[in-house]
């Protein structure tokens, strides 16, 4: 870790956080005190509700060659790093918008003309610094992807907090029923929200050189489902909750479809990745033929189980994630 602090994209990845983090100091902090109880009902609600998408985001990425590090940065980014940044440009953002929609224009399409395109930028800008600062140890979507997940769940856990301050204030009742109200309802409804455009967007730079056409596609669609969510729905609240599922089913069917592309992409990786001068340093071609699927794997631990017994199959088991692992570092 500490070669990578030496290089230029570390300290404006720094840098970035270090502002991001001022204005949040400056603009959210001091709601804090205005809202203690309302925080008190939402935020283990917050803490749950990410850490299960925490869960399905390490569930994803079957890699075998996470590194966790890079979540840990990717996470702060989008809490601290991605969040303040938007919240300034995002003042700005809304003025320009003001000044060339009249109302109720500028009203109804501010966030979804403003949010996606300053938001997802500002936390792609983050994963792209950490993809450079982790080159040699971000290789396959599948890591690629996860990071941007988290980059984007860190977004997410501090934006939910900054709406259920806003809603506590606003609910001139109950201070913990207006928090509570929202929390829930984006606890429902928006799981699927920002975690899954930013590793979209994380998805469309790890196919950048490669395949620049696809990589276009992945980039667009995190705006574009960004932008969808955004968009106004009406004034009928069965349109608005119909519209909602509806958002939600494309959204969870697209990451169903890029994870399905991923897993098939890292098995065909890994069958020509077996087959190189560097796979025939690490193993016998026997325990490289095991690695490309999963089944493949599972046969070959049952087969030294049967032979050898639990603990055999227990060490084929680290070997192969090693396997990979090395593979993804040195075959790339």
């Amino acid at each position: 870790m500490r070669a990578r602090t030496t290089t230029i994209s570390f300290w404006v990845f720094v840098a970035g956080l270090l502002c991001g983090g001022y204005v949040l100091a400056r603009d959210l902090v001091p709601r804090l005190a205005d809202s203690g109880a309302a925080l008190a009902v939402a935020a283990p609600i917050i803490v749950i509700a990410a850490a299960l998408i925490a869960v399905i985001i390490w569930a994803l990425d079957r890699s075998h060659a996470q590194v966790r590090s890079a979540w840990a940065l990717a996470f702060a980014w989008g809490a601290i790093g991605a969040c303040g940044l938007a919240l300034q440009v995002n003042g700005f953002a809304s003025d320009a918008v003001s000044d060339v929609l009249d109302d109720p224009g500028a009203t109804v399409w501010g966030a979804a003309l403003i949010g996606p395109l300053d938001e997802e930028t500002i936390k792609g800008a983050g994963v792209a610094l950490l993809l450079v600062i982790f080159r040699d140890r971000l290789h396959r979507p599948l890591q690629i992807f996860a990071v941007g997940a988290f980059a984007g769940l860190g977004f997410q856990v501090v934006e939910n907090l900054s709406y259920a301050i806003t809603f506590a204030l606003r609910d001139a009742q109950s201070d913990a029923r207006g928090a509570l109200t929202v929390t829930l309802l984006r606890a429902l409804f928006g799981f699927q929200s920002h975690w899954v455009y930013t590793a979209f967007f994380a998805l469309g730079l790890a196919l950048l050189r490669r395949r620049p056409a696809l990589a276009a596609v992945a980039v667009a669609l995190s705006y574009l489902m960004h932008f969808w969510w955004n968009a106004p729905s009406g004034e009928n609240p069965l349109v608005v909750f119909g519209l909602i599922v509806l958002k939600c089913a494309v959204t969870v069917t697209l990451l169903g479809l890029a994870w399905w592309w991923m897993i098939v992409e890292q098995r065909r990786w890994l069958q020509g990745a077996i087959r190189t001068p560097e796979a025939a340093k690490l193993a016998p071609p026997a325990e490289l033929a095991t690695l490309p699927t999963r089944a493949q794997r599972r046969a070959g631990e049952e087969y030294l189980r049967y032979y050898y017994g639990p603990a055999a199959a227990q060490v084929a088991r680290q070997r192969q994630t090693w396997l990979i692992r090395e593979l993804t570092d040195r075959v790339g």
